[in-house]
């Protein structure tokens, strides 16, 4: 990344299985409340993995006008909205004078586009609804702003990847506020039966909310979820002119692919070397890593056997934990939850514990943060992310120190 400015962070909104909004989402982490149950978007039956990370009790009516139809969207647009809306309130920016004053970037990572709509019956708006660049779009459309719309599509490290493009963006001067994030909604029965073919999803449906359980020997399997992440990421210079509060800093980003004779999730070590870097940091700053960690059978013991080959012997100091025995994997969403939730644990100095985490595994040995919350001073955090494809992406957060 080009170091001529510094992009920090002054908004986010949330909302995931595991709770709508910043306060829901914090607390259900620190319990190690799961949000995983029975599918209720379709009928499951059959299937062999019927539970999901639904977000429940989400209306959007409360953040779309009427006039724009909001049923009619697919989930993730609604989605997209509905947390930008969150991000835009809670950085304390004037919506009237953005609408009014820039062409503002908002850069949004998918994995797929709006499945729920190619799940129905076709209609006229079925089309332009469910292309991958609908929520971006839509979000545009919704807030009355003058855009500038990029939306890519990297897996499950979507929204990671979209973080580090609107860094850029800021650090480059193209523009003093970038609107970034994710969202995605892909839980239908075509998906559930075709990730099922490979073997990644948990059977586990008599115990939903214990189902997803990273680095814990008992898990067999991810739970598919859904959720969007939005932030609203300005120059320092403006945040400061304005008098915004600043919630942290992206320093650092590194991504590569696996090599194609490699096992998944091998680049790992090279994304975080990389990202850690770039942050002009040693792998002795980090203070705790968020781990993609999906409760994969091979994927949460590679990313640990990646983690000791970056680290050395100093990864068995650092405290690794993963949000999804809470959230699920909602696919290109994830990594903005994470960067959300290294946010959180740094303002509030708590890092939330691994969700069901009830078992040592001899092949996941790092020190995982169990059973309670792990209280401390956390000014770094690396966060990583892998997707299906072999790709691999890691973000260095840091708490701002002075211009």
């Amino acid at each position: 990344m080009y170091m001529n400015r510094r992009a920090v962070i002054t908004g986010f909104g949330v909302l995931a299985a595991n709770g709508i909004g910043e306060d829901a989402f914090w607390e259900s982490l620190l319990q190690g409340n799961s949000g995983i149950r029975r599918v209720t978007h379709f009928d499951p039956q059959g299937l062999t993995c019927q539970i999901a990370g639904e977000v429940k009790g989400f209306q959007p009516e409360k953040y779309i006008y009427r006039q724009l139809k909001p049923r009619r969207m697919g989930r993730f647009s609604q989605f997209a909205i509905a947390t930008t809306l969150m991000a835009i309130e809670k950085s304390r920016l004037n919506l009237e004078q953005l609408q009014q004053k820039y062409i503002l970037p908002i850069v949004m990572g998918i994995s797929t586009s709006a499945m729920d709509l190619f799940a129905k019956k076709p209609q006229f708006f079925t089309g332009p609804g469910s292309i991958p660049n609908a929520a971006a779009s839509a979000t545009s459309v919704e807030l009355g702003l003058n855009t500038r719309l990029t939306t890519l599509s990297s897996a499950c490290v979507s929204s990671t990847d979209a973080i580090a493009i609107g860094t850029s963006m800021i650090r480059l001067g193209e523009s003093d506020i970038v609107l970034v994030g994710g969202s995605d909604s892909s839980i239908t029965r075509y998906v559930f039966e075709g990730i099922g073919q490979s073997g990644m999803l948990s059977s586990n449906n008599d115990h939903p909310e214990r189902a997803s359980r990273p680095f814990d020997q008992q898990r067999d399997g991810g739970i598919i979820a859904e959720g969007a992440g939005m932030i609203v990421m300005e120059s320092l210079e403006h945040a400061l002119a304005r008098g915004a509060t600043i919630y942290a800093e992206i320093t650092g980003y590194g991504s590569i692919s696996d090599a194609a004779t490699a096992q998944d999730g091998s680049g790992l070590e090279t994304s975080m070397l990389k990202a850690i870097a770039n942050a002009g940091l040693r792998t002795k700053d980090i203070d705790t890593i968020s781990a993609h960690g999906p409760s994969d059978i091979h994927l949460d013991k590679i990313e640990t056997e990646m983690i000791k080959l970056a680290f050395g012997n100093h990864a068995y100091d650092i405290p690794v934990t993963s949000i999804k025995g809470t959230t699920g994997n909602p696919f290109g969403t994830a990594g903005v939850l994470q960067v959300i939730t290294a946010i959180l644990s740094m303002q509030h100095g708590l890092i939330p514990p691994v969700a069901n985490y009830e078992h040592s595994d001899p092949a996941c040995n790092l020190d995982y943060v169990v059973a309670t919350p792990r209280a401390g001073r956390f000014r770094r955090v690396l966060v990583n992310s892998h997707g299906v494809g072999r790709v691999n992406s890691s973000l260095v957060i840091e708490k701002v120190s002075s211009a």
